[in-house]
């Protein structure tokens, strides 16, 4: 067996070596934003969106949608229409009345028979498209 030599010589360049370094700590996970609110109400309202026009379809349970439940209760007609005058939900008060489409946003006022109204229009956007939400309630 033959003999080893080892001989240590120090290098006067930089060090091809690489300091050792920790991996970064994986990123917190971020915390789910809360929904806007305007969510709440549009779910509220798919729970009523069939029911427009269709009587039948008020015996529907509303007890897991309390948002819902309170459109429903009021004695006030609640609407939702698209721009295009399209109408998407209504509670049964909204459905009895059978507009032909929606109010201009604000205040304005019409009659039935001898029966007048005060019809409140709000336009909102939501997930790209624009709705328009109006409340009407008998003055007369």
């Amino acid at each position: 067996m033959g003999r080893w030599h080892i001989q240590l010589v120090e290098e006067a360049g930089p060090s091809s070596l690489v300091a050792w370094q920790p991996q970064p700590a994986p990123p917190e996970p971020e915390e789910e934003a809360p929904p806007p609110p305007v969510v709440p109400l549009l779910a509220a309202l798919q729970h009523l969106a069939f029911r427009a026009g269709d009587p039948g379809a008020w015996a529907t349970p509303l007890a897991d949608d309390p948002i819902a439940f309170l459109l429903d209760a009021m004695s006030e007609a609640v609407n939702v229409w698209t721009v295009g005058g399209e109408l998407l939900c209504s509670n049964h008060a909204g459905a009895e009345l059978e507009l032909e489409g929606p109010g201009q946003p604000g205040v304005s006022r019409f009659a039935r028979g001898a029966r007048r109204f005060e019809r409140r229009s709000l336009a909102f956007d939501a997930y790209s498209t624009t709705y328009i939400v109006e409340i009407i309630r008998q003055i007369g």
